[in-house]
This record gives C-alpha cells, structure tokens and sequence, in this order.
C-alpha cells in the first residue's frame, strides 16, 4: 500500500514532502485536510499527529508528522539511487543540509505563519512593517547561504532546496523578495520554478494560499 499524506495544497510542507516523492518515483495517496474547517485539529488527526499540523504521513503502521523528518524518512526508504544526490552523506555536505532545515522549521517558516495565520484566523489586514522587516532578514539569511552556490546547500539540488524553496515561494504573496537586494536568492527561485516538480506541485499550491490570505485580508479590511 502506498504511503499516506494527509496534506492541503496551501501547506508549503505538505508541497516539499509531494515534490521529493515525485523526484523518487514514489506514489502517495493523498487526503486533503479542510484547514479552514481546523480538520487539522480534530480528534482524529489529533491522535495520528498530537501536534495538530499539516502535513501527516502514515506508512502501514508507522506515521511521522514533522515534514523534514519525513522527508529523511522517505529517502531513507524509498530514494534508492536518488538518495545519495538529495541528501548527501559527505559529513559537511550533510551538515549544511540540516542546517538549512533547521533554519527552515526554527526561523523561515515560522515568519510565514505569523502572517498567515492571523490573517485567516483573525483579523490582521496585511502584514506588518516588523513582519516585513523579519521575513527579508531571512532573505538575507538565504542570500548568505547561496553564496556562490547555484542551490542552498551544495552544487545540485538537495532536500534543503525542496523545503526552504517551498516556504520561499510561498512567501511571495506575503511579502515579495527584492531582486536588487537578494539577486542570488531571485536567481535560484527562478531556476527551482522550472524544476517540473515545483512547477506541477509548489506553484499551484502558493497559488492556492496566495488566494486565500488576499481573501482573509480583504474581509478583514472591510
């Protein structure tokens, strides 16, 4: 049976976890949670995640809930030839993929949230000059581990991409990156928006959240 991915497409982790199954050659099945409908926080997702997010993977017996472990999980398992290239096991090279997931899970996306979710779930208008502030000093923490890289964390893509662009270009709506002042960041956003996985899988899905902040701003407006 196929490996279990509770998701909703607006879930910039959820998307990571579906771009690196498609990258590996492997079938999820998908169940959509009704975020707005806070599915995510029912008592029958509450006892498959007792964190209460999205994403969710359950495989046979066995379900993990944070979407970087899964991510290693999946590689572990499934990646087969794939592995070595997404998630090297040169020590630094390994190093500095953890350290741009961890960037990812304890700063970057954390900065998306507190955007997002007051805005549909309470009633911020748009974000703030602080949160703007905030979101380009993580530019700047990616610009800074670009370098002279063509991707984040080595020479060639890696699961460090998959997450970290995922959040990058679904933060785009919220507070759009400057060109001028992040060009290496702007120049591997583009090049990872023409990987065929990012674009059947991450843009509609920035799309979708896109749609749905715009909504909560307007009526929050009102």
């Amino acid at each position: 049976m196929a490996p279990v991915l509770y998701k909703t497409d607006a879930s910039p982790p959820a998307c990571a976890i579906r771009i690196l199954a498609e990258i590996i050659g492997l079938d999820l099945e998908l169940k959509d949670v009704d975020f707005m409908a806070l599915g995510h926080k029912s008592p029958e997702h509450i006892k498959l995640n007792p964190m209460g997010t999205i994403p969710t993977l359950q495989d046979g017996d066995f379900v993990i809930s944070e979407s970087h472990a899964t991510m290693k999980y999946l590689l572990s398992k499934y990646g087969g030839d794939k592995s070595e290239s997404l998630y090297p096991s040169d020590l630094r090279t390994r190093a500095i993929v953890d350290q741009c997931l961890f960037f990812n899970v304890g700063i970057f996306f954390i900065r998306l949230k507190v955007v997002v979710l007051p805005a549909v779930f309470g009633d911020s208008d748009g974000p703030t000059e602080k949160q703007k502030a905030d979101i380009d000093e993580a530019y700047g923490m990616v610009e800074a581990y670009l370098g002279t890289k063509k991707y984040i964390a080595a020479d060639h893509l890696t699961i460090a991409d998959i997450s970290v662009g995922a959040t990058t270009v679904a933060m785009q709506p919220l507070h759009k990156l400057d060109p001028v002042k992040f060009p290496r960041t702007a120049a591997w956003v583009s090049r990872l928006e023409e990987h065929p996985s990012f674009k059947k899988i991450l843009l509609p899905g920035a799309e979708v959240l896109r749609f749905v902040v715009n909504a909560a701003w307007e009526k929050n407006k009102k």
